[in-house]
């Protein structure tokens, strides 16, 4: 069983470097942690006097553990095995362990800003990208309206000029305008748009003795593909 406390090694072992250190052999059958953790065939590798944790072999890895959860007569056995040192050397060990721990939380802090400032330029690419896709597929969508708009008016002139009621009275259209609403989707139809518009002509009757003019309201159905221009569907007078 892996105790809960484990320290990473790359910390305990930069530590070790510059706290006291006491190199030990203490074998046990059995070790019993005061967290209730019981260690098997382990044996005890070194001390940390300053730091206060412990080296264990268990399970053929190296783990760091508080010496406060090892049972007081290996707490009191490793403390007999520590060296005397003055004030002077207690102290600058200290501020040599706690320099060690401050540069690994700075780089733990360095790390974790990388990997914001990471996450933040992912973040912005993808908003990048949405963006242009949403622009490339509003401009096609305007390119496509365009195209509709411009077919429909072309065919509609046409229709009403020469195709419309060819057996009404009249001989010939002598002008014409037209009024066209903008394009919109049909509904169920991928890619058709319906087009609602007013066509007004004067015209000559067959008599050639007179002239009219009227309006006609229509609406136009335009299909439109991927591959070729918009074509008409139908032409519908109202």
């Amino acid at each position: 069983m892996t105790p809960r406390f484990l320290l990473p090694l790359g910390l305990a072992l930069a530590v070790n470097a510059a706290a006291v250190v006491v190199d030990v052999s203490l074998p046990y059958r059995d070790l019993h942690l005061k967290d209730g953790t019981v260690l098997a065939e382990v044996a005890i590798k070194s001390f940390n006097s300053t730091a206060e944790t412990a080296l264990l072999l268990a399970n053929r890895q190296l783990i760091s553990v508080p010496t406060s959860l090892l049972p007081e007569e290996v707490q009191a056995r490793l403390k007999e095995l520590v060296p005397n040192l003055s004030k002077e050397e207690q102290a600058a060990a200290k501020a040599r362990e706690a320099a060690i721990y401050d540069q690994a939380a700075k780089r733990a802090e360095h790390r974790q800003e990388v990997a914001e400032e990471e996450a933040r330029k992912d973040r912005e690419a993808s908003r990048n990208l949405n963006v242009k896709l949403a622009e490339t597929d509003a401009t096609r969508k305007d390119k496509v309206l365009e195209d509709v708009a411009k077919v429909a008016a072309k065919q509609a002139k046409v229709y009403f000029n020469y195709q419309d009621d060819p057996l009404s009275n009249i001989g010939a259209v002598t002008g014409s305008d037209l009024q066209l609403d903008d394009p919109e989707p049909v509904p169920g139809w991928s890619g058709r748009y319906r087009v609602n518009g007013t066509a007004y002509r004067r015209y000559i009757t067959n008599q050639g003795s007179g002239f009219g003019r009227g309006a006609k309201e229509f609406e136009m159905l335009i299909q439109t593909s991927e591959t070729k221009q918009p074509e008409i569907v139908d032409i519908r007078v109202k």
